[in-house]
């Protein structure tokens, strides 16, 4: 398995007992926006980086932009990571990787024109590959409700 990073844009992410996760309305990698400007109440994005055990993250960067405009930019430490990576190992057995996940809610989110959240997760200095959405006007005739 190689390093890897993938995000999951949805509605609400609702947190749950027993450390459970419910994310409501799951959107695709795009989002038709009936005129623009706009504004989403909300729009959450949960981002999931992974790597192997014998290569542990020592610096994690997760940053969401939408144009020039930076939607979030939190950056995890050595410490931190290390910390994360000691409870999974002393919680689940015989796990198959290491993984970090963060998630954002962006509230209210204000579009000004088409274009591309862009989500980069940067692992130790490289660029993983990650998914973003992309939002472009409506095709004429399409309802969205």
């Amino acid at each position: 398995m190689n390093r890897f990073a993938y995000s999951i844009f949805c509605d609400d992410i609702r947190y749950e007992v027993n450390n459970k996760s419910s994310y409501i309305g799951i959107m695709g990698n795009l989002m038709y926006i009936p005129t623009f400007p706009a504004v989403l109440p909300k729009l959450c994005v949960s981002v999931t980086a992974n790597t192997t055990h014998d290569h542990p993250f020592e610096s994690l960067q997760f940053k969401g932009t939408l144009g020039e405009t930076v939607l979030f930019d939190v950056a995890l430490e050595k410490e931190q990571l290390e910390q994360m990576h000691e409870q999974a190992a002393n919680q689940i057995d015989d796990a198959k990787g290491l993984s970090a996940q963060a998630m954002f809610v962006l509230s209210p989110l204000h579009i000004q024109e088409p274009g591309k959240i862009k989500i980069s997760v940067i692992a130790d200095g490289v660029d993983l590959e990650c998914n973003g959405m992309q939002i472009s006007p409506a095709p004429e005739g399409m309802q969205i409700i």
